[in-house]
Order: structure tokens, then sequence, then C-alpha cells
């Protein structure tokens, strides 16, 4: 069996053997019932304990998938965005406290995209993509950036426009976009494009369709780069825990999962391939 199966069916037997720590589990929606998203700035544990004032077993789920979720230990590549997501991994609250590691809403990518939609998990994948393709949602990766930004400013409704010129002008971000039959951008994402692990830093959308669409076209793409994580900014220092119902019930319907990401020491680094494709669904 290859590695990756390997790794695929130790994780089917860790889900059922322990159901209480997958995402959208038990304790994964009792953590979620702390104030998670906002410890940000502050001391995030002696803050935690404050504010959860009398709900003890929502402090003890959080422990627990802290002390149980597994960890993985992504390579990174030395190039340009594998250096920048090693930065992301390696920040800290005031220098102790690692804030983008714990707790993470991690969509670990099969070899091949037709496993990914396979089971009745993926129905609701499935019934989008088919409501995408029949509305003409085709996707796409940006060539001109600066362009696209105002674009994004013409439909946009919460003005986001000057966030994202902020995300073009990192040379390391990808844009992605998907179009409706006009032309017009209904879906957008600012990713950063490592060998095996793509963050995803900013997205934006007006239409439910095009979101799903344009999230499979990620997928797709990072599969045939050999790609084998996925990941979303936000949530606070706990992860997907912190992250609001909407997106929980979203990432949980794409088949995220909850792991604590330890990148590879340094000096184990990989190639970094070149971006040098589109793809289009139409």
């Amino acid at each position: 069996m290859a590695p990756r199966r390997q790794d695929a069916a130790k994780g089917a037997h860790t889900r059922g053997s322990h159901g209480r720590l997958r995402y959208g589990g038990p304790w994964f929606l009792a953590a979620s019932a702390l104030p998670l998203g906002g410890l940000v700035r502050y001391r995030p544990l002696p803050s935690l304990v404050a504010a959860a004032g009398g709900h003890p077993l929502r402090i003890a789920a959080l422990m627990a998938l802290l002390a149980s979720t597994r960890s993985e230990h992504p390579v990174l590549s030395g190039s340009l965005a594998g250096e920048a997501i090693r930065a992301y991994f390696n920040e800290r609250l005031l220098g102790v406290f690692p804030r983008h590691r714990l707790c993470r809403g991690v969509l670990i990518l099969p070899e091949d995209h037709s496993e990914y939609l396979r089971g009745r998990h993926r129905q609701a994948l499935r019934t989008n993509l088919r409501r995408a393709a029949f509305a003409g949602i085709r996707c796409e990766i940006v060539r001109d950036r600066q362009c696209v930004v105002d674009e994004i400013r013409k439909v946009d409704r919460h003005d986001d426009a000057e966030v994202w010129r902020t995300v073009v002008d990192r040379p390391e971000v990808t844009l992605m976009i998907a179009r409706d039959r006009r032309g017009t951008p209904v879906a957008w994402a600012g990713v950063v494009l490592d060998e095996s692990v793509c963050l995803i830093t900013l997205t934006g959308s007006n239409s439910r369709e095009a979101r799903w669409a344009l999230h499979d076209y990620l997928v797709r793409t990072l599969i045939a780069r050999g790609g084998r994580y996925l990941l979303a900014n936000g949530g606070g220092p706990f992860g997907a825990l912190g992250y609001t119902a909407n997106v929980q019930h979203y990432q949980h319907l794409l088949g995220y999962e909850l792991r604590h990401l330890v990148p590879a020491p340094p000096g184990k680094l990989a190639q970094a391939p070149s971006v040098g494709f589109s793809y289009s669904r139409s």
C-alpha cells in the first residue's frame, strides 16, 4: 500500500475509534463554544480561562483536543512561498504561544481528484459543483494582478478592495478567480502555493456555487502539483475552533480535518515546482 494510502487508512481508523476528536464532533463543538476567535493579541490561556467562567466542560474539551489531535509535519520548500508559509507557522504571541499551529482545519489531499469527490459525505460538494457547471462558472489563475482588484471592487459587497490590493502586492501570493458566463467575478481567492502546502490567505464571493467551484479548482490545482495540505488563515490561536459556525460547517462538508501543523526542520527542504498552468471548469 502506498504511504499516502496508509496514512488515509490510519486516519480513517483514528476517526472511527475517537469520533469525539473529529472535526464537527462533540468535543469540537464544545470547545468551539468558547470565545476562541478573539484571543489573538493577549495571553491566550489566561484570557480563555477567565472568559470561560462557568463552563469547565468546554475547557476540558479544548484541553482534550489540544492533547489528542494528531500532528502533521509538512515539508516546506526554500521558495518565496515556502518561506512565507514557514514564517506564518513560526509566528508566536508574546514570543511564546504558537499562533498558527494548533487545531488547524486541514484538507489532506488524496492522490486523485475523483477520490476526493467520492462518497456520501461529498454529496453537498458534488451537488454544488453541478450547479456551478450549469451556471457556466469558470475558474482561472489571475495573470493581470492589478486589474483584478478593480474588478473585485465593482462587485464586492464588503468593499475589501484595499485589503486585496495589499494581498496583490505580496509576490508569494497566487490569485484565483471564478467568473460567471458574462465574465463577471463571482468568487476570488489569494493563496500561497508551496510544493506540499497551500495557505488560503483571503477569499470572497457573492455566489454560493462559485465559492464551491473555486475551492474545487484550487483542490484540482494542488492535486495536479502533488500537494498534500490545504488550510486557511484565521480563527485565532486555536485555529478551526475559532471559526464561525458557518465556516466550520462549510469546511466540514469539504472534508477538512483537525490537525496540529508543525513544519519539518528547515534543513529538510523540498524543491518547489513552478506555477505554470491554469485550468478552467466550464
